[in-house]
This record gives C-alpha cells, structure tokens and sequence, in this order.
C-alpha cells in the first residue's frame, strides 16, 4: 500500500510544529511573564491564544471552527498556517494589539467585552472556551460567563450585565447614545426672578422673549457632538468625528501601529506607497522591521478610511491586502480599487497600478 497522501502532511510538518509552539509555549510564557511587548495580557492559556489567532487569521469575519475542522493545525493549509503564526509572531514581538484582537474575537463568537472588568480581564468567560473554541475545538454549545473572576477560576455559567463603566473602542462597538438630556422649558421659566415676569409685553418686550432665547440652545446643542461619527466602510462599525492624527493618539493601539498609521495619513490624495517603502523609512529613521510586521499594523485599520490604509499596496503594483484578506481574490479587492480609482489612481489592464510609489515620508 502507498503513502501517497502522506506527503503534503510532512510538508506542513515543520509549520505545525511552529504553529503549535507559538500558541501553546511562547505566548502563555510571554504572558505569564507579563511581557513589555504588550500594555496587558488578557489571556494566559493555549487555547486562548489559539482562539484569538485563528478568528483573526483564519475566521476573519466569524469564528474559525466555522471554517475549519477541528484540531486546526491538523486541517489548515499552508497559507493559513503561515497567516497564523505570522499574527501570532506578531502579538509575541508587539506588532499587533493582543487586547484588540481579543476583543474582535469574543464580537464575532457575540461574546460581551473584557475591557473595564473589575479585576483580571478574562476571567470565567475564558475558561469556560476551552473545548468550544480552542484548537481543540468541539463545537459544543456553551453559556456565557462573564464573572469575572480569575483566569483560572471554574465558570458559574450565570450571565451578567455587561459593565457600563467599560471603554471599548468604537471598532467593535456602535456609536454611544447621547448622555445629556434637554432642560425643561417648565423648569427654565420658574427659575425665572418674579420681576421678569410681572412686566408686560408693551413696558418691557425682551423680557418676554428672555425665557425661550436661553431654552433653545439647552435643548438642543447637547446631543449634536455626540451624532458626529463616521464609519468603516468595511465593518461597519462607526467612530468619532476628528481628524485622523487625534484619533490615533487617543486610541488604545499599541506603539508600532501608531506610527504606522500616523505615516499612512502623509500619502496624499490620488497616490499610493507599499508595505515595503513604509518598512524602509520605519527602518532609517526608527527601528529593524520589515513589510510584513506594517501589514500586520494596517491589519483591521479602526479609522478607515480617513486613515487611508486603502492606498498602500503590494510590491510589483499588486492590489495588495485590505479588510483582512490578501490578493485579487480577497473579498474586499474590488473595493480598494474602487476607492483608488476615485481618488484618481490608474490600473493597466491586468489590474496592477499606474505610477510611482510615493516614499515622502517625514
């Protein structure tokens, strides 16, 4: 009997490996050891990890075992091994936002946010996926719990109201409500001194008009900052009106992605740059790093799209990666082209761009 169907198993042999030492040893060492790599560590375990690589990686819009059979690293291809240790490799060495990722996840599986639990973050919630979602995934049915307690602690199974002192980015949430509510015009006339409303309209005629002249603005200036938001075209999820460089500073991204990001706000209107002309200049001015760890920085790009991600493209004029897929058949290429031909960038009939690459950076 041959071994034929033997071989492209071996092949992956030595990225399995990787994929597996990745999630399963070095990041929960990392994170045990509480890294500087990352502001916070919101999980600890394998699985964990294994969770919120593969939802970003492999799952991208929904949870990975909607993609894969479970164990994954036994039913993953070469490109989705090489996608998941490359984002894993990137939490390990800070490039990509671990606190994000994991908040991406627990949306996609309609899981309620870690951030401004009281305690560790991470707590019951965690322990509770273990056999539901981790590499050893089974697909079963489970509750939410979200008590809160410790990483390791056993879960209570009860739910809990999500906690309304928690900050989570505006990436994964809708825009918040209003919070002021108008003033009474019955309360503003009590308040009114009796002098003011003994005068009559032919003595004293401003006096009338006083009142309503300062209700107005009260009812109506305290909701309009709040309904200033704009939104990504490609989660749909909205952020707040400001101008790019506000948000990225106030943002809870980690330091590599904000520079990054800040670097894409200089490419001006109708150009394009590529990962590695963006790696180069990180390169001269700052530290060692390459194309790749920059892709992995755009990756999910919350303020899309005045922090134009959508002009960066591959090396050789390739559409390049955009809304978490890569390549002319990523399900956002067609979009990124569209974008760029609005602002006045060419595509040749093989759908490659037009034109220098812009490298002005400052």
């Amino acid at each position: 009997m041959t071994l034929t169907s033997s071989s492209p198993p071996d092949e992956l042999s030595p990225l399995r490996e990787k994929w597996l030492t990745l999630h399963r040893t070095t990041l929960p060492s990392l994170a045990k050891a509480k890294s500087p790599s990352q502001p916070s560590w919101p999980v600890v375990l394998d699985h964990c990890f294994a969770r919120i690589i593969l939802d970003n990686a492999i799952g991208q819009d929904r949870p990975w075992n909607q993609v894969l059979k479970a164990p994954a690293y036994r039913n993953m291809e070469r490109g989705q091994l090489e996608a998941a240790i490359e984002l894993g490799e990137g939490i390990a060495a800070g490039e990509a936002d671990l606190v994000e990722l994991d908040e991406r996840s627990l949306g996609l599986r309609g899981k309620g946010s870690k951030v401004g639990r009281k305690g560790k973050a991470g707590g019951g919630a965690v322990k509770e996926e273990e056999g539901a979602i981790g590499e050893r995934g089974t697909g079963l049915k489970r509750k939410v719990a979200e008590d809160g307690k410790a990483e390791e602690s056993s879960p209570t199974g009860k739910k809990r109201k999500q906690s309304k002192d928690g900050t989570v980015s505006s990436y994964f949430l809708p825009s918040p409500k209003p919070e002021g509510s108008p003033t009474s015009p019955r309360k503003s006339r009590s308040s009114n001194p009796p002098p003011k409303q003994e005068a009559t309209p032919e003595d004293e005629p401003e006096l009338q008009r006083q009142p309503d002249s300062k209700e107005t603005p009260e009812a109506t200036t305290p909701p309009e900052p709040e309904s200033k938001t704009l939104r990504n075209p490609i989660t749909n999820a909205t952020y707040p009106s400001a101008p790019p460089l506000e948000l990225i500073e106030k943002s809870t991204l980690t330091a590599f992605r904000k520079q990054v990001l800040t670097l894409l706000c200089q490419v001006p209107e109708g150009k394009y740059t590529t990962y590695a002309a963006l790696a180069t200049h990180i390169t001269a001015t700052s530290y060692k790093t390459c194309a790749r760890a920059v892709g992995n920085a755009m990756r999910n790009n919350p303020f899309a799209p005045v922090v134009p991600c959508h002009r960066v493209l591959a090396t050789g004029g390739k559409i390049g990666g955009f809304g978490g897929e890569w390549g002319d058949d990523g399900k956002f290429a067609g979009r990124k082209r569209e974008m760029l031909r609005g602002e006045g960038v060419r595509f040749d009939g093989g759908g490659k761009v037009v034109g220098e690459v812009w490298r002005g950076f400052k």
